[in-house]
């Protein structure tokens, strides 16, 4: 991407006559080519586009996750606000969307993140906050139009993912873990809610003089409109505790194992108590169907990385010690 199909790009998606100095990428996603754009007068913009090659499905739909935006960010504002998108392919060659940069510390796997105890625990109380004002968030005509029907969101996770599972060829089937899922489904909630179902701290941004505050909230690809509590089943897939075996350490997105840090039932007692619910007695059925979820993603980027779904990688490592965990949840 360079400044001057930047530019066009701008120009096509909100008509602007502003010009674009610099595109520099952004490091961090592994789905959507993500780039910096900063004008002549100073702003900096976010600029995402699809990967190059075929895609499946919804799979780096830009217009979809611009259309969420537009829609989420009026009622829940660490969601980027979008300035525009575009569909036409005569800037950069395929969709993308134009939106705000939200300026502050992003914590990369692995990075270096020095808290006190103290500091750790209220990051854990404003991830949960985070979390359950969205859920709590008014569903406007918008979002009903930008998500489409709630219905039956559950039991569409479920025979997605274990379609994705079966496609890569895994040479234990899990077919007890599939069944049991299968045959759990919670019913529909009385109210849907809006759901990231990719809540987690490397996807999100803090406040540059306080590590405890989250500022922004990024990457609404996997969105959806449902079952509250698949998200913090898949939010809580992704809670790594000091602990844990290494192969789950292996695939730790986040600081979840510091000093101070919440619990993965401290996380779930916490929600409920900020939604003023009890805890589900079926909270195994959302684990294990967010240890699954993330089984069925570690072991894409295995096949992706490694070449072959036989061949070693801590991707394959990771994945198996995520499917044995979900089997525990499910006492299978």
């Amino acid at each position: 991407m360079d400044a001057e199909t930047a530019t066009k790009a701008l120009r096509l998606a909100t008509g602007s006559s502003e010009i674009v100095s610099a595109v520099a990428p952004l490091s961090g996603g592994v789905s959507n080519l993500t780039y910096l754009l900063t004008l002549d007068a100073g702003a900096r913009l976010v600029m995402r586009t699809p990967p190059p090659g075929r895609r499946s499905g919804n799979a780096h739909n830009m217009i979809r996750e611009a259309r969420v935006l537009e829609a989420v960010h009026p009622l829940f504002p660490e969601a980027p606000a979008i300035v525009g998108y575009s569909e036409d392919p005569s800037a950069t060659g395929d969709q993308f969307m134009i939106m705000t940069q939200i300026d502050g510390r992003t914590l990369p796997p692995g990075s270096p993140f020095e808290v006190s105890p103290e500091q750790a625990r209220t990051l854990c109380e404003n991830f949960v906050d985070g979390l359950a004002r969205l859920h709590e968030a008014e569903l406007t005509d918008a979002v009903q139009a930008a998500f489409g029907d709630p219905q039956g969101f559950v039991a569409r996770q479920v025979a997605g993912w274990s379609r994705r599972y079966e496609k890569i060829g895994l040479e234990n089937p899990h077919s007890g873990l599939r069944d049991w899922l299968s045959a759990n489904i919670p019913l529909d909630p009385d109210r849907a809610s809006i759901l990231h179902n990719d809540y987690k701290f490397d996807n999100m941004v803090l406040d540059r003089d306080d590590p405890t505050r989250i500022i922004g909230v990024l990457d609404w690809e996997l969105s959806g409109f449902g079952d509250a509590f698949m998200d913090l089943g898949n939010a809580l897939a992704y809670w790594v505790e000091a602990g844990d075996p290494h192969a789950l350490q292996s695939f730790k997105r986040g600081p979840t194992d510091l000093p101070g840090m919440m619990t993965r039932d401290e996380i779930i007692d916490a929600y409920c108590t900020a939604r003023e619910f009890d805890r589900p007695a079926n909270m195994n059925f959302y684990q294990s169907m967010g240890l699954f979820r993330l089984a069925v993603i570690a072991l894409q980027v295995h096949v992706r990385v490694a070449g072959g779904v036989g061949k070693p990688s801590p991707f394959l490592d990771a994945a198996l010690a995520l499917l044995d965990r979900a089997e525990d949840f499910a006492g299978v």
